[in-house]
């Protein structure tokens, strides 16, 4: 195979790869929103909701910073979630005046079994890869995920 030949299946590849993550991002979020009818929640209330349970407590400015989701819109979210029992605001142990958000356990349960499946799909395809390819596969992940976040951010400042 020629050097030309290299670089375009190369190119080849990396279209392919670029296809099948915006693809994954549509299935996924399709199961947030088949999961969110469920519980009776928005597919954007999930991912608010697992951002919180996966980082900690945070306040609502730092959830509005980290998701980018306005304030207000933010607001009507974190009341849907408190409504359900799925988050609860709770006083800031540094300043009694701020709320930090908590995601409250007891309600895991249920997203947990209607996740069950893919989870269980995961665990079974990472089970049929080596150690040296499931790390290429998480670093793979994890610069596409800061990649995104850089993008959102340039986006947000007025650049490309």
């Amino acid at each position: 195979m020629t050097t030309e030949q290299s670089d375009a299946s190369s190119r080849g590849l990396s279209r392919e790869i670029q296809l099948l993550l915006r693809e994954l991002t549509s299935s996924l979020h399709h199961l947030n929103d088949v999961v969110g009818g469920r519980v009776d929640l928005r597919a954007t209330d999930i991912e608010v909701l697992d951002l919180v349970a996966r980082h900690g407590p945070m306040s609502p400015g730092e959830l509005s910073t980290t998701t980018g989701i306005h304030p207000a819109t933010l607001t009507g979210i974190i009341d849907r979630l408190e409504d359900g029992g799925w988050m609860r605001r709770a006083p800031d142990s540094d300043d009694r005046r701020r709320v930090r958000l908590e995601a409250v356990w007891e309600r895991g349960g249920e997203l947990a079994r209607l996740y069950g499946p893919m989870n269980r799909s995961i665990t079974a395809l990472c089970a049929e890869l080596g150690s040296e390819q499931l790390i290429v596969i998480r670093d793979f992940l994890r610069a596409i995920s800061t990649a995104g976040a850089e993008a959102a951010t340039r986006i947000e400042k007025g650049g490309r």
